[in-house]
């Protein structure tokens, strides 16, 4: 839950007083589930709703929904209406909240970006957007920090993006790595980057804001997470497991800043040679795009192999059910994020354990609530990542130059 090496993460939220206080979140334990029950909150930038909508408000126009979960927080998020909100109810950016099974606590947090217009021959009525950590790409960094701890540099990040897009910064969830970095420039950065680089210093550390809209950064759960623990054709109708030897990496040479002057320069070899005696020698060029030192570079680089050494382990799964009787008969549920390993046994084969990587969550009046697509482990990669790379790398190639 709520807990990183024993402290407990306390929350900063905006009221319609101006309030700021930290407060814990219920357990599963004191919340009253209930079969299929839904709302969608939409907010004023002070906090102040402007609306409600799902199947407990009075004349629910809500036909579908679905949104995701990924390991950097809240991803994109979809709704369908029968009759469409006004600008005053719902309109472009506006926050909004959707709390399932009458929990108290949002599953999800976004805000809109896409909206009908009115006048529209369109008979249903779909609005979309996506969650708080997609703003990060409208954050530049510009900067050069020196002899700092990493958590340290990730806070003045949480703090400037707090002062430019509203996410709430909250010193709690930002959790400190024990490394010092000797030196490192963001010249022009968005913080998405400068949070994924500052992640492999820290070795295995996640990053995203989370659905109280709070940037985190904090050691990679390694156990199982209970509530994802589940067996193939009880709990789950599909699952196909995948293993891809292609992006093997056993060897590379890391490029970056010269440590005297601006032209390219090789900072680093890093390599495994466990997995090279195993797989052959896979060689690949890293590019560090901001400057760093050649011990800085070294680290960064060994836990790009420490990553891509071993064949990849993914799978995708359909349709987990959410719903489970507990002992005294009561009604509960499982709240599964992307925090921990899924268990997963399958049919007459032992259990498997994977990193939790995307969950896809689907609201309809005929269906009702449903966790229809389930993503653990790295995915084959797509082709809208293909060409999202391909732009990473030119946008590389011009802060080098």
């Amino acid at each position: 839950m709520n807990l990183v090496r024993g402290r407990k993460l306390y929350g900063r939220y905006i009221y319609a007083q101006a309030i700021v206080k930290k407060t814990e979140d219920p357990t599963d334990d004191s919340i009253i589930f209930l079969p299929n029950v839904y709302a969608v909150v939409a907010y004023n930038a002070d906090g102040t709703k402007t609306a409600i909508f799902g199947n407990g408000a009075e004349n629910n126009t809500i036909k579908s929904l679905t949104f995701e979960l990924a390991e950097t927080g809240c991803g994109a998020f979809s709704i369908k209406f029968n009759v469409l909100p006004t600008m005053a109810e719902l309109k472009y950016k506006q926050r909004v909240d959707i709390f399932l099974f009458n929990d108290s606590r949002p599953w999800y947090s976004g805000y809109v970006t896409k909206r009908p217009i009115s006048g529209t021959t369109e008979t249903e009525y779909t609005f979309s957007g996506y969650g708080y950590y997609n703003l990060l790409e409208k954050v530049e960094i510009f900067g050069t920090y020196v002899s700092k701890e990493v958590s340290v540099i990730v806070r003045d990040i949480a703090k400037q993006a707090e002062a430019k897009i509203g996410i709430v910064y909250n010193a709690d969830k930002i959790i400190s790595t024990g490394y010092t970095i000797d030196t490192i420039t963001f010249n022009g950065v968005t913080a998405k980057e400068a949070l994924s680089q500052l992640s492999d210093f820290a070795i295995d550390y996640v990053y995203g804001v989370d659905t109280r809209r709070n940037l985190y950064f904090k050691p990679r759960t390694t156990t199982i997470n209970e509530q994802a623990r589940v067996w193939v054709g009880k709990h789950v109708d599909s699952y196909v497991p995948t293993w891809n030897v292609e992006k093997i990496v056993n060897w590379a040479k890391v490029k970056g800043n010269s440590d005297t002057n601006t032209e390219d320069q090789w900072l680093a070899i890093v390599e495994d040679t466990a997995s090279q005696t195993l797989y052959g020698r896979q060689e690949s060029i890293y590019t560090l795009p901001t400057y760093c030192t050649t011990t800085d570079a070294e680290r960064w680089g060994q836990n790009q192999i420490n990553k891509y050494k071993d064949p990849i382990k993914s799978a995708t799964l359909k349709t987990v059910r959410l719903e489970y009787p507990k002992a005294d008969g009561s009604f509960s549920v499982r709240k599964l994020t992307t925090d921990g390993l899924m268990a997963i046994y399958p049919l007459k084969v032992e259990m498997q354990t994977y990193p939790i990587t995307k969950l896809k969550y689907s609201v309809s009046a005929d269906k009702g609530i449903q966790l229809t697509d389930v993503e653990v482990g790295e995915q084959p990669i797509t082709i809208d990542q293909y060409l999202a790379n391909l732009e990473r790398i030119a946008k590389n190639a011009e802060l080098l130059s």
